[in-house]
């Protein structure tokens, strides 16, 4: 992203700028490198989960209390608004109501799943359900764990700055799809059976300061966790400073 300083009216400010670059998102237990078997790679996972902890942590916490105008952290009810926000999407994508979701998710989210919405069988109605949070390890026991809580300032923009919370939901949801009768229709048709299936999703929530004016939370979209292949990335290499990082970051930020 090129921003053009205070020239940029609010309407030409982007809301999505693509995944921060440098996201470090821990796999599953079941998913990390074998201690045994790649003991070099497994400890370079840990470390990489210690120090990005640490340092997002740290940075959260400046830029909420130092930079600028003071602004709450949030860390008691950022899970409440991603299962919230998690929620609303998917309620809103059965329903077909396009309002809402161009209202609560990015761009190239609500872009994505409104071209899917508008190419549904004439007739077909999608039912959705969340049945209930599957409360395991990967979760620490609640259905949700944050994962990455990241907020950096953009470049070229005075007093402004973007926020991501990736979190972990496991969940049994069902699915299901009704196709409506036509009126005057004798005959009912035989309705598949509504589909239920365990889910891990890797969410992704958002929010924006432009120039002071705080922007709503809204959902980026879904991501992947990290893996042996992202190691060779210069985000996680090791012997890569902290202010290196940070300026490869801005440098990303900038070319969108």
């Amino acid at each position: 992203m090129k921003a053009r300083g205070m020239n940029v009216s609010r309407s030409e400010l982007p809301q999505d700028i693509g995944m921060l670059p440098g996201t470090f998102i821990r796999p599953l237990w079941g998913d990390l490198p074998s201690i045994f078997k790649q003991p070099k790679e497994r400890l370079h996972f840990e470390w990489l989960w210690l120090k990005s902890w640490f340092q997002n942590f740290t940075a959260l916490f400046y830029f909420s209390k130092f930079k600028g105008n003071s602004q709450p952290l949030l860390l008691k009810e950022r899970r409440q608004i991603a299962l919230k926000l998690h929620k609303q999407m998917y309620t809103a994508y059965a329903n077909g109501d396009a309002k809402t979701i161009r209202k609560i998710c990015c761009t190239g989210l609500a872009n994505d799943l409104t071209r899917r919405i508008s190419t549904r069988p004439q007739g077909e109605k999608v039912t959705w359900s969340l049945d209930k949070y599957i409360r395991g390890p990967s979760t620490l026991f609640t259905g949700i764990r944050v994962l990455a809580d990241r907020l950096t300032e953009i470049p070229e923009l005075p007093n402004s700055s973007v926020r991501q919370v990736t979190v972990r939901i496991t969940s049994r949801q069902s699915t299901g799809k009704i196709q409506q009768q036509k009126p005057g229709a004798k005959d009912v048709a035989e309705q598949p059976p509504t589909k239920s299936r365990d889910c891990t999703e890797y969410i992704v929530i958002q929010k924006f300061k432009w120039m002071g004016e705080e922007d709503q939370w809204r959902i980026w979209g879904q991501t992947t966790a990290t893996t042996i292949e992202d190691l060779d990335s210069p985000f996680f290499a090791m012997g890569v400073s902290l202010a290196d990082r940070y300026e490869a970051m801005k440098d990303s930020m900038g070319r969108r």
